[in-house]
């Protein structure tokens, strides 16, 4: 989910088969719906927050993202 999340948040979803692929092995379609939807809700929310300028939080407190292929990396 989190590799099909990332896809959707950086625009490279419709080339990562093996992504989609995957969450078909887990969850039901009607899952991977609404998990693609709460994806691209929460991206849309982001972006329009961005456009205005309002930072959710400072940047002191933000958690700082590691890409989950760095993760992976990490682990082999």
């Amino acid at each position: 989910m989190i590799r099909w999340a990332a896809a959707l948040t950086d625009n490279s979803a419709p080339g990562d088969d093996a992504a989609f692929d995957a969450l078909k092995e887990i969850f039901a379609e009607r899952e991977i719906v609404e998990l693609t939807l709460f994806t691209c809700l929460f991206n849309a929310w982001n972006r329009l927050q961005d456009g205005f300028h309002n930072p959710v939080e400072a940047s002191s407190d933000q958690v700082q993202w590691q890409d989950w292929r760095e993760e992976r990396d990490l682990l082999s």
